[in-house]
């Protein structure tokens, strides 16, 4: 089905590159007639990404998770790379160079779709609204504290120190958590997995068996902070969302993925 209404999400360009790519995605649709919205990042909202057909991100990576945290349905997302040279572009799937033939092959019906996973999290019994593309964070408010806390992984329970535990998708594996120490999975992987970062095993600390660990779908995992105040963030950006010593945070896959156009 060919898209009429498309919605265009950019980062503001700062070079040349940048310029001449959201310049060219923008005449390749109107050449075809494609009905779009363009929009900067900073002003997308939840309403704005409803019905529409396609989603066109033009910037880095955070421009694609930007846009991601506020979609909800099965509207895919393209990913373009204003500027190859400086953006890493790990959920981009084309350029300025080849944007024309690829949206193309969209108007053909012959792109490719795929699942990126997501996960969930709640403090208590509260949801938290954004889902995380790549990972949710949890920590002491302050970074340079040490996080005391019990985690539970499947049967067990640990009491643990350490400067925060990563969640992290299998799309998110490629990056925090693989830097970390964790496992890169197959992107389109239903599994996920934890890392706990900079771990102290000490005399009356636990027995450091929770580490790192991949989980199916149908697992979680808990965290409940022994004393003092906590905080968890989906994807390194926007809301910081706090919670006390004693309120059980669960992180688990979310029922909604996100739907990925590539070639």
């Amino acid at each position: 089905m060919k898209p009429q209404n498309i919605l265009i999400a950019y980062t503001s360009p700062t070079s040349k590159e940048q310029h001449l790519t959201l310049k060219e995605v923008s005449s390749v649709l109107r050449e075809n007639n494609i009905g779009f919205v363009l929009i900067s990042r900073d002003n997308l909202n939840d309403k704005i990404t409803k019905s529409k057909d396609l989603i066109i991100t033009i910037g880095g990576d955070g421009t694609f998770l930007k846009a991601a945290s506020h979609v909800f349905d099965n509207t895919p997302i393209l990913g373009v790379n204003s500027d190859p040279m400086h953006k890493e572009g790990f959920f981009l799937t084309a350029t300025r160079k080849d944007f024309k033939r690829k949206f193309k092959a969209i108007l053909l019906g012959k792109n490719k779709t795929r699942k990126l996973q997501r996960l969930e999290a709640r403090i208590g019994n509260k949801k938290i609204p954004k889902l995380a593309l790549n990972e949710f964070y949890v920590a002491t408010e302050k970074p340079y504290l040490t996080a005391r806390y019990y985690l539970k992984v499947g049967r067990i329970r640990e009491r643990q120190k350490s400067t925060g535990i990563l969640v992290s998708t299998a799309a998110g594996s490629h990056s925090w958590a693989k830097s970390a120490g964790g496992k890169p999975l197959p992107i389109e992987s239903d599994r996920f997995e934890y890392v706990v970062r900079e771990q102290y095993c000490g005399r009356i600390t636990g027995k450091c068996r929770l580490r790192k660990g991949i989980l199916s779908r149908n697992e979680k995992i808990e965290i409940e902070f022994e004393f003092g105040h906590g905080v968890i963030i989906a994807d390194s950006w926007g809301t910081e969302y706090k919670f006390k010593a004693g309120e059980k945070v669960t992180i688990k896959q979310a029922k909604k993925p996100i739907m990925q156009a590539y070639f």
